[in-house]
């Protein structure tokens, strides 16, 4: 198993000392979540489409159709 060094954001939030600093200088521990969490959200990736669904003509109803069979009769319309 892998050692994690940093705290995740509901550790941070929760933890004892940090709760504790935070009210020595008077942050609103809510305001710090979100603004945790939305500085992560910046960071994160954008998220990937699956290739098949990156393009939108006949190509990809074709792989549709290929993944839809197993499944029994589908139809695709764009």
């Amino acid at each position: 198993m892998q050692k994690r060094k940093d705290l995740t954001i509901d550790e941070a939030i929760r933890d004892p000392m940090i709760r504790l600093v935070m009210k020595a200088d008077g942050i609103d521990p809510r305001a710090f979540e979100r603004m945790l969490r939305s500085r992560a959200a910046e960071q994160a990736p954008d998220e990937i489409l699956p290739s098949f669904l990156e393009d939108s003509g006949s190509g990809r109803a074709r792989r549709m159709r290929h993944f839809a069979k197993p499944f029994g009769e589908a139809s695709v319309s764009w």
